[in-house]
Order: structure tokens, then sequence, then C-alpha cells
């Protein structure tokens, strides 16, 4: 949430950016206090306080749930915003520049695009020296803030790269555990004449075909159930024959001819 404050001396309601200039006009400004915590803040210690707590935060207390904002995505003026304030923190940030970064941190609404900082920034900071030093100025400002932006945005696609491979191994694992579990009568009928023709007589046990079954599909013996099903209805066709409990592989009506 964005921060406001007021003032101690006179209860003027006071937007960051507007510290300054009222504690330079008001006599009784000693110091300014935040209308959501009630701190208060001596000389320039309230530049520090950048966020604060909400109303039903402060006063539900216990029983504040926050809101689930996962879903909710800055704008990029917002993003923009916080990448200023956190290059007011870092150590990278030159010393000759960091008045100016902290200054602009507290304005809000400084542009992002190349040209409208510029402008924004002489017109609004009234930078000291001549049009080379300002230049100077304003060019160390933006090559600070273009290259950190630059770094976030790399981190960022890195992150959300990592974040799809991940989404798309699981997918596949998915994918690949569906058509492991998944059963089909072809593939029952397949697999239990592959195993029968491999057994000495041609023939097994019911029961024993199919274990082997599930044993060979790599089936869980939760689909035990499913499978007993679609192997009767297979064993009831043409190309097996049902002796008892035994199971054999129906004759080739050619061979019986030859």
């Amino acid at each position: 949430n964005m921060v406001v404050f007021s003032c101690d001396g006179c209860g003027e309601v006071l937007k960051k950016s507007q510290v300054d200039a009222h504690a330079y006009r008001c006599r009784k400004c000693a110091s300014v206090s935040c209308a959501d915590c009630g701190v208060s803040y001596f000389g320039d210690d309230y530049r520090l306080h950048t966020t604060c707590i909400t109303e039903a935060e402060r006063y539900e207390k216990s029983v504040y749930r926050p809101p689930n904002n996962k879903k909710q995505k800055k704008n990029p003026q917002e993003v923009w915003m916080n990448l200023l304030q956190q290059c007011t923190e870092t150590a990278d940030a030159p010393q000759s520049i960091r008045c100016s970064l902290q200054r602009l941190a507290d304005m809000g609404n400084v542009p992002r695009k190349e040209k409208q900082f510029r402008n924004f920034v002489a017109n609004s900071l009234n930078l000291r020296g001549g049009r080379q030093q300002q230049s100077n100025h304003v060019n160390d400002l933006w090559n600070l803030l273009s290259e950190r932006r630059n770094k976030e945005i790399l981190m960022e696609k890195k992150k959300r790269e990592e974040e799809e491979k991940i989404l798309k191994h699981k997918e596949e694992e998915q994918k690949l555990s569906v058509e492991k579990t998944s059963l089909s009568s072809k593939q029952v009928r397949k697999t239990a004449r592959k195993i029968l023709k491999k057994s000495s007589s041609s023939s097994m046990k019911m029961k024993h075909l199919r274990n082997k079954v599930l044993e060979t599909l790599g089936l869980e013996k939760s689909q035990q159930k499913k499978l007993k099903k679609i192997l009767q209805n297979e064993l009831g066709t043409k190309k097996f024959k049902i002796d008892g409990k035994m199971v054999k592989l129906a004759k080739n009506r050619k061979n019986e001819k030859s």
C-alpha cells in the first residue's frame, strides 16, 4: 500500500512526495506520522518507511486474513516504481545519484521511457550545475535503472522458462502414467496371445495368464478387476479356447485342413 503521512504539527495529510516541501514551509513540523501504523518519523527517517499495513490488518488483527493475490499481476508502472525503490537500497547505486533516486522513488509517477524520463528528471529535480553536468547526472540515473530493469527481465524470463520446463515434464509424466494404466481390448488380446505362444503347450491357467498380462503391461493391482473383465470378454472369442480352468490358443483352421 502507498504510505500516507500526517504532519504532527498541523495535522495536514501528506503524500510521501509532499513531506519535504511541507516541512520547509510549516514551522510546527518537527515530525510526521504514518496514517496507517501511527509511528512518528523525525528528519528524513520517513523515507525508509516504504510499505505499511492496511486498515483491515490494523483493526482486525488476529482475525485478519490477507487476500489471495496470486492471480493479481502488477502493472508495468508499479514494477518500474518498485525497481526504482530497490535501486535506492542497493549498494550498486553511486553516491552521487542516491539522493536523486530517493526523490524519484517518492514521486510515484516517474516515466518508464527514456525520452520522457529525461524530460521529467530535468523538470522535476531542479538539478544544479551546467548542462553537461546535468546531462551526465541524468545519464547515470537512466543507465542504472535500465541496466537493473534488463537484469530483472532476464531473470523473469529464465524463471518462466524453468517453470514451463517443469510443467511440461509433469504433463509428460501424467501422459505416460495414463498410457501405462489405460487398458484396451486389443492390447489385452495381443499380450495374452504372445504369452500363450511362448508357453510350452500354448496353454495356461486362467489366473496365471491374468497375472502374466498384468505384469507384462506393468499395470497396478487396482486394474485387476478391469483386466479380468476385458480378458473374460476376449477369451470368449474365436482366438482362444477355454478348457475348464485352462486357456489355450485356438488352432488355425488352415493348419487343421493341412
